[in-house]
């Protein structure tokens, strides 16, 4: 996935970049830049030393964005589900009668851990540099 942006701020190897609205957004309302038209920033790995002001294409692989997505919605999903399983047979075991409710929130409850995980995890900086974007060339 390649985008056009405009260098906004450098900070040692990486540099904030300024997203546009691009064709692929048209239609799309899944962030500001689709249902706005703001720009969106984002940090991008610099490797080619691009300047404050000059506009770049940075991409992001498809594999890459693939396991974030997954990462981002299916763990804490599965999270979910696992934890609605759980507090099934809790709420079995110790014979509860709103059993559905006790089972929604420890559902809720092992989704919300799940986040914390995530978070505790991709907050390292090795996993942070594969997760983001990278500038491949000035415009």
């Amino acid at each position: 996935m390649r985008e056009i942006a405009i260098v906004v701020e450098n900070k040692n190897n990486r540099a904030q970049v300024e997203i546009r609205k691009s064709a692929a957004c048209d239609g799309c309302k899944g962030c500001s830049v689709g249902r706005e038209g703001k720009a969106l920033r984002v940090w991008a790995q610099n490797p080619i030393g691009a300047r404050v002001g000059q506009t770049v294409e940075i991409e992001l692989s498809a594999a890459t964005f693939l396991s974030a997505t997954l990462i981002a919605y299916g763990v804490p999903l599965l999270a979910f589900l696992l934890g609605i399983g759980f507090g099934s047979k809790v709420a079995n075991l110790f014979n509860l009668s709103s059993a559905e409710l006790v089972s929604f929130f420890i559902g809720l409850a092992f989704m919300s851990i799940s986040f914390f995980i995530i978070h505790f995890f991709t907050s390292r900086e090795e996993v942070s540099k594969k997760y983001s974007s990278r500038i491949v060339r000035i415009i």
